[in-house]
């Protein structure tokens, strides 16, 4: 996207919300379809079930609704709503940990097949990802999400959050040390034992 191509965006969306806070609710719309694949992916990637993408994209998009006037257009939209998305995201799959530690059945019955262990495996290794991004800490948890999981570039994942490029590039050098340490805290079985 060109620069000219994101102040047009960016002007867009500003003038949804003020039309949204002016009583004009239609004008969500643009809002929603412009954004709604941002809130589908990152969801996915944050490892929603397919089948629970569209409600909780529904979900986002409403507390977003609900909570327009705290929005600030000093920063972009897109900005603002990643960031609401993604906590309301990390905070559902906290609400789903804490249900399963309270359930006995295993999330996962092991496949019999040959070779099915190994794919087990991979999805647990990436489970227990998923579970460590959640707990470091908000700044670089973003940022390594973005780059990592989004697979941006560092200058695009810098201008979405909003931050100069050489704080991006701290904050994914800061972010992977700990997820590191998160990661061999809670799993040395996996990751090493913490150094």
């Amino acid at each position: 996207m060109t620069g000219r191509d994101e102040d047009d965006k960016a002007a867009s969306d500003l003038r949804d919300v003020e039309a949204v806070l002016a009583g004009n609710a239609g004008a969500y719309r643009g809002l929603v379809e412009r954004y709604q694949g941002m809130v589908a992916g990152l969801a996915w990637r944050y490892g929603v079930r397919r089948e629970d993408i569209e409600d909780v994209t529904s979900d986002v998009f409403i507390k977003a609704y609900e909570n327009l006037g705290s929005y600030r257009p000093d920063h972009p939209f897109g900005t603002w709503l990643y960031r609401l998305a993604a906590n309301h995201v990390i905070d559902q799959a906290r609400r789903r940990k804490k249900e399963r530690l309270r359930s006995d059945m295993p999330e996962q019955v092991a496949d019999p097949r040959p070779g099915a262990e190994s794919a087990v495996e991979v999805d647990e290794r990436d489970s227990l990802v998923r579970g460590a991004l959640g707990a470091v800490d908000g700044r670089y948890r973003d940022a390594l999400f973005l780059v990592y999981v989004e697979g941006r570039r560092v200058d695009e994942a810098a201008a979405i959050l909003g931050i100069p490029e050489g704080t991006m590039k701290t904050r994914l050098m800061r972010g992977r040390e700990a997820l590191r340490r998160v990661l061999q805290r809670r799993h040395p079985e996996h990751f090493g034992a913490p150094s």
